[in-house]
């Protein structure tokens, strides 16, 4: 039976169930080294419809798979533990096996219509060039050890790198970050895949696949990435197919039709893809950009944070640099909130108003 779960509170982080990592093969499933939801008392809501689902462990890629891209006509799988990448036509048709000399352990696949990039759990991003399957050139991410997950942003352009429990961060062609969601923000400490959405209304989103505590499942969860927090929207793959205890893998997002493709690893893997069309979180009623604003932006010093604000209900200001470190927060929030932005040092500053148990951010950049 399809599952959809609407969380209760986004906010609140429930107890999961932490076990050493072990020892894997390549022909196991990578399990997180903690498992712990942050989803507490889902609400059933309306299944997505699965568009497809193919056992690729019976087709010929075996297991262990985890990395998936669509490029072109052809959806590329990787193995995490091998350097063995197998491709299979639209319908689930094996093609072939094929490895990218310079490239192994892959977990996570993206593009940017072009190239391929490749996370392999460690410092760097790989651009492989799809025609003729060579390593072409490596970006040196600053700051994030393991880049497990890789999801091309084109709004910066960019990626968004991480791995299980981290921070959701942003960085540039270069590798040097731009932004962060927060570990203690977005909640999950099991991801594994993760994917960009400026497709859905209301987003953009970044779409993770995490390995849920609470239920022995995999769930695919959406996080809105102007407030850094869950949506509401959750579903639980493992109930479509598999069993409990499958692992989650790498996703990717198709936007035309809108469609989310992932890989479910098991003792049998399964490449899958749901219709997404018109799904949407609790999160998405009110628009951020109606909200709340700074001015100047950029700034060298003094910036109005503006909020549009009705009543008198608690709220409260926080300012973030790159890290995710509150540099500045206050409870006194009025509709003209005043910042001296002459003591920070020059760069992107994430400005975020919670108000009525919802959370709304922009952008100041400190020349």
């Amino acid at each position: 039976m399809r599952k959809i779960y609407i969380l209760l509170s986004a906010a609140v982080i429930s107890t999961g169930i932490l076990s050493a990592q072990q020892a894997v093969t390549p022909n196991a499933p990578e399990t997180a080294p903690g498992i712990n939801s942050g989803n507490q008392n889902p609400t059933p809501q309306t299944p997505w419809q699965v568009i497809f689902n193919y056992d690729i462990t019976a087709a010929g890629s075996g297991t262990g798979n985890a990395g998936v891209v669509l490029i072109g006509n052809e959806f590329w799988v990787s193995r995490w533990g091998t350097d063995t990448i197998s491709n299979y036509t639209l319908a689930g048709s094996f093609i072939s096996k094929f490895v990218v000399a310079g490239v192994t352990g892959t977990r996570s696949m993206t593009t940017d219509g072009t190239d391929v990039y490749a996370g392999t759990n460690a410092t760097s991003i790989y651009k492989i060039n799809p025609v003729t399957k060579t390593l072409t050139s490596t970006i040196t991410v600053s700051g994030v050890a393991n880049v497990r997950y890789c999801t091309y942003d084109p709004t910066l352009p960019g990626f968004w790198v991480g791995t299980w429990a981290t921070d959701f961060t942003q960085v540039d062609m270069n590798g040097q970050p731009q932004s962060v969601v927060a570990a203690g923000t977005h909640l999950l400490a099991a991801c594994y895949g993760l994917a960009y959405d400026n497709t859905s209304p209301g987003g953009p989103y970044l779409w993770a696949f995490n390995q849920t505590g609470t239920n022995n499942a995999a769930d695919i969860i959406q996080v809105n990435i102007a407030t850094g927090m869950q949506t509401g929207v959750i579903h639980d793959v493992t109930s479509d197919f598999g069993v409990a205890g499958d692992l989650a893998g790498g996703v990717h997002i198709v936007s035309s039709p809108l469609g989310l493709v992932g890989v479910l690893q098991g003792a049998a893997n399964y490449l899958f893809s749901y219709d997404i069309t018109g799904v949407n979180g609790m999160s998405d009623n009110i628009s951020t950009t109606d909200f709340i604003s700074a001015y100047p932006n950029p700034s060298n010093d003094m910036v109005n944070i503006h909020v549009n604000r009705v009543n008198n209900d608690p709220m409260q200001i926080q300012v973030m640099d790159i890290t995710g470190k509150v540099v500045y927060q206050s409870n006194s929030v009025g509709m003209n909130n005043y910042l001296s932005m002459a003591k920070y040092d020059a760069g992107i500053y994430t400005v975020k108003v919670t108000y009525n148990n919802q959370s709304y951010t922009t952008k100041v950049v400190k020349n």
